[in-house]
Parts: C-alpha cells; sequence; structure tokens
C-alpha cells in the first residue's frame, strides 16, 4: 500500500510536535495552497508506507531520524528498517525535516522554506515563470500595494 497522492494535491509528512513542523505548516497555510497534512504524532504511516518513502527517496529510514532527539537510544547501533518505523513512531518529533509527495514526486525536505520551491513559487510569493514568459509584475491579491 502506498500513500495516496493526486495531481494538484500535495501531501505533507511532518511532526507537529516540533519547531520545523509548525513553521512548515504555518508556512504552506500562508501561501493558501492545496495541502494535506499528515501529523505522525497523530497518525503513523504503515510500515509499507515509510518503505515506499524510503524507497522513492532512495534513502534509508535511518536519514530521517535524529538519534540525538532520542535519550535512550545506543547511537551506534544498526537497526532494520522495520526498527526504525518502531522509533519514529515511539518518537515521532525525531523525524528530521518533512516529506512532500504530489502525483510521482516525492521530496525529502530540511528548511521549511523548501516548500515554496515545491509549489513552484518563488520567496515573495509570485508563481514561477518560464525565461521566455513576462514576469508578474502585479499585485496577485487584492490587499498588495506596491511601491
Amino acid at each position: 500500500m502506498t500513500i495516496n497522492t493526486e495531481k494538484q494535491q500535495i501531501t505533507c509528512i511532518y511532526a507537529s510536535g516540533t519547531k520545523f513542523g509548525k513553521q512548515l505548516k504555518a508556512l504552506a497555510e500562508a501561501t493558501k495552497k492545496a495541502v494535506f497534512f499528515k501529523d505522525i504524532k497523530e497518525s503513523m504511516p504503515s510500515d509499507t508506507q515509510w518503505h515506499d518513502i524510503a524507497v522513492r527517496l532512495n534513502i534509508s529510514l535511518n536519514d530521517l531520524i535524529d538519534k540525538s532527539k532520542i535519550d535512550d537510544l545506543d547511537r551506534n547501533t544498526d537497526f532494520e528498517e522495520d526498527d526504525l518505523v518502531k522509533i519514529l513512531a515511539k518518537y515521532p518529533d525525531a523525524l528530521i525535516g518533512a516529506i512532500l509527495l504530489e502525483d510521482n514526486r516525492i521530496e525529502h525536505i530540511t528548511q521549511y522554506t523548501s516548500i515554496l520551491k515545491f509549489f513552484n513559487v518563488d520567496s515573495a510569493g509570485l508563481e514561477k515563470t518560464l525565461h521566455f514568459e513576462d514576469p508578474t509584475i502585479e499585485s496577485q491579491t487584492n490587499n498588495d500595494t506596491f511601491l
């Protein structure tokens, strides 16, 4: 079973208990893009879904866990992938960054502003266009004013 990812529907797997998670969700909500947030503190993806994520990212689940956030964990132990899922279930705040999915696209981000690139938006909130298209220089919302 894989995580449902539809075109035009962005899924964000994150941990709400972290500073990163709070900043990421606030920024994503401010962009007013359609995002389905899957908070692993509330609803953990299944073992199969975590395996699918790791395969699609071409990484080990070990790369998604900040072991320094887990006090009673031997950091020198090599864990099996199944054990790493259990560690994430017990310590969701140890998730490094967040996972963004849309259609066939997947990305592991560790800076919350990276979500803007996933949305294809620059830091000013303007949709990016190809270099041969005219740039957007007009207000895109009702309340913006330009000096």
